[in-house]
């Protein structure tokens, strides 16, 4: 019998706790050694403590950066050598921590049905082929699960899950969301039917037209039944503008005091429905509503910082002060960030026009704005006016073009998305059919050539909702009456049909 096997059970335990506690400091040099060269270098250390906040205990943070300093470099055993002098480094408990979010029976190791949650949130463009391989590799004792030990290896050894310590809180942030959002994956249909905000009216009846549509698809019905929630007390007469006619029609925002009340209801009902854990799916009329949207949001979220996805032909990020039009349906962007572009401007407001403005960007309950601009990113933009271009210019907006989507890929566009939007807490999408090309889609107020086709649309919606911190999905300007080519109706199904599916896929 070998001298280990006669050691004391607590000698050998220690020894277990040794060795795993080694194989934890060697991960967390691979870590930092963020471009793998088997070294960590003063430039490495910095980036890394740049980003890591609590993570790493600033005495720990500057013994490190001070002895890589002194060396210039350190290589592996060097690390191991200084890490198993400092008893307080807690790499290793953000390393479990990480491990047990996805571990949810508790049982110490990642079955089939978990694993495939910690390799999503470390690399979504995963194949599920390549996924099984990996698991393969490193399910050491074969028996179809990865214990911490093997996560260990999977991170520090596999190129295509390589994460840097730098993003080892982020990876942490988006479990949690992954978690929340299986809890939170039942849906509450928001209906907010209101025309008022655009110039031609009509687009109100899209919402009737689209949940219609749902009711005669057999398995949308079926989606809808097992992830839909009904919302009461949300039935209100609808707010048209052929029936309010030209009064309250103020020149630099038009029925801004009959949409004033409305957006107040509709940021109610929004909060309200993430309140009770269900993921809010709005279908409005015109766009300018979803101003409302983004502040029910905020007052549900209000600690979170919330990123826009913003898909329309158009950056609806007039003012009053800036707008040709005086269509609201071109602002809610400005008012979500309350940016009047004042440098820009071509109107003087009245009086009552600017005080309803002021309470419309004070919606979310908040004298500070609810979006900023720089967690704002645009997909098929591309019909825009000049103080709304000189807003993009100077706040360095992204625009997704169309043919930039074509050219890499829906997918890709919706990971730029993301990666812009990496350091927000949710993610709201807001889809405008008129981001559609409008030789496939004419029933909408403004149409507008070099837009999306219907299945890009598609694939860049399925691929958003993949990331966990999307929590709202809105799609608005369905104008059944100018629909021409009576395929409106369809092409707005085939998208919703794509939001429904992805959130089935999120349970």
């Amino acid at each position: 019998m070998s001298a280990r096997a006669n050691a004391p059970l607590n000698d050998r335990a220690t020894e277990t706790e040794t060795a795993q506690s080694n194989h934890e400091f060697d991960t967390v040099f691979h870590l930092f050694d963020s471009n793998a060269d088997g070294r960590i270098s003063p430039a490495e250390i910095e980036h890394a403590l740049l980003a890591l906040g609590e993570v790493l205990d600033p005495a720990d943070g500057e013994a490190l950066l001070e002895l890589v300093a002194q060396q210039g470099e350190l290589d592996r055993a060097g690390f191991l050598s200084w890490a198993r002098q400092r008893p307080s480094l807690a790499l290793g408990r953000h390393l479990r921590q990480i491990f047990t979010l996805v571990d949810s029976d508790g049982s110490g190791t990642l079955s089939s049905d978990e694993w495939p949650l910690l390799l999503s949130a470390l690399n979504p463009n995963l194949s599920q082929e390549l996924a099984e391989a990996l698991i393969r590799r490193h399910d050491a004792d074969g028996s179809g699960t990865i214990s911490y030990g093997d996560f260990l290896s999977l991170i520090s050894t596999e190129p295509e899950l390589r994460i840097s310590l730098a993003d080892l809180q982020r990876l942490k942030k988006t479990l949690v969301h992954y978690s929340s959002a299986a809890r939170s994956s039942r849906i509450g249909l928001v209906e907010v039917d209101c025309d008022l905000g655009a110039g031609t009216p009509g687009a109100g009846s899209g919402v009737a037209l689209l949940r219609e549509a749902v009711e005669r698809q057999r398995n949308l019905r079926r989606i809808a039944t097992d992830l839909l929630e009904e919302i009461q007390d949300q039935q209100r007469s609808p707010v048209r503008a052929i029936a309010a006619g030209d009064r309250n029609a103020t020149p630099h925002a038009r029925h801004i005091a009959v949409i004033a009340p409305v957006m107040d209801q509709a940021a109610a009902l929004v909060a309200s429905t993430r309140e009770r854990g269900l993921f809010p799916i709005v279908l409005a009329g015109d766009h300018s509503t979803a101003a409302a949207t983004i502040a029910g949001l905020r007052r549900a979220h209000p600690q979170d910082r919330l990123g826009v996805v913003w898909i329309d032909a158009h950056a609806d990020i007039h003012s009053p002060y800036t707008t040709p039009s005086g269509n609201m349906h071109g602002m809610p962007l400005a008012v979500a960030s309350g940016h009047d572009n004042h440098t820009e401007a071509i109107n003087a407001p009245e009086a009552g026009t600017t005080a309803l403005w002021e309470s419309l960007k004070r919606l979310h309950g908040s004298d500070e704005p609810a979006i900023r601009l720089e967690d704002l990113i645009y997909v098929a933009v591309r019909d825009t006016e000049p103080a709304e271009d000189a807003t993009i210019a100077a706040h360095a907006i992204p625009v997704i073009s169309t043919e930039e989507v074509r050219r890499g890929g829906p997918e890709q566009a919706a990971l730029r998305c993301l990666e812009h939007l990496n350091a927000v807490d949710r993610i709201y999408i807001s889809f405008d059919v008129d981001s559609l090309d409008s030789t496939i889609c004419k029933g909408t107020g403004t149409p507008a050539p070099g837009g999306l086709w219907a299945e890009e649309a598609v694939r860049l919606t399925r691929t958003l909702l993949r990331d966990p911190r999307v929590c709202c999905w809105e799609i608005c300007e369905i104008n059944p009456h100018l629909d021409t080519l009576n395929s409106i109706g369809e092409l707005s199904l085939s998208i919703f049909s794509a939001v429904l599916e992805g959130l089935e896929a999120r349970r």
